[in-house]
């Protein structure tokens, strides 16, 4: 079978090269004691212009995340008859559409407001503290399941 993902989502590329460029001028900054560099992803005006004033802006930023190209391909991947991809395509591009948003939440988390900040704690503490919660019922039962799948083969 053909992989379909040949490369790395050209946009997940773009913004990790440009993060990392971002930690380096950091270091060299704090070590040389100047002002940092503000920490976000890079401003394409056509795009996401940097604003985090206004509603539309907020919305456009996800354009700065952006993997559209490997979510079409890991759809492609399972839609395409004939031609599907491989078990690497499916682990690969789910890695790279996951990081990305995972970058996406870690920036917006970082710009909220305090009280939208202890709303969004006090939510996480309330469904992770039920029985069927991110931490029970999420792995200990799920680790559970696939023991009892395993022994009954």
């Amino acid at each position: 079978m053909p992989q379909k993902a040949q490369q790395v989502d050209a946009n997940l590329q773009k913004f990790v090269e440009h993060f990392r460029m971002l930690c380096d001028q950091s270091y060299q900054k704090r070590t040389n004691n100047d002002a940092v560099p503000w920490f976000r992803p890079p401003v394409d005006a056509a795009e996401w212009d940097g604003d985090l004033q206004t509603k539309q802006a907020w919305i456009d930023l996800h354009k700065a995340f952006n993997t559209d190209d490997a979510e079409d391909k890991l759809e492609d991947t399972f839609d395409a008859g004939q031609d599907p991809g491989n078990s690497a395509d499916t682990i690969v591009l789910t890695l790279m559409i996951d990081y990305a948003a995972q970058a996406e939440r870690a920036f917006r988390a970082r710009h909220q407001t305090i009280p939208r900040a202890l709303a969004h704690y006090a939510c996480r503490e309330q469904g992770h503290g039920t029985e069927a919660g991110a931490l029970k019922g999420a792995s200990i039962e799920y680790f559970t399941s696939i023991i009892k799948q395993g022994s009954e083969v």
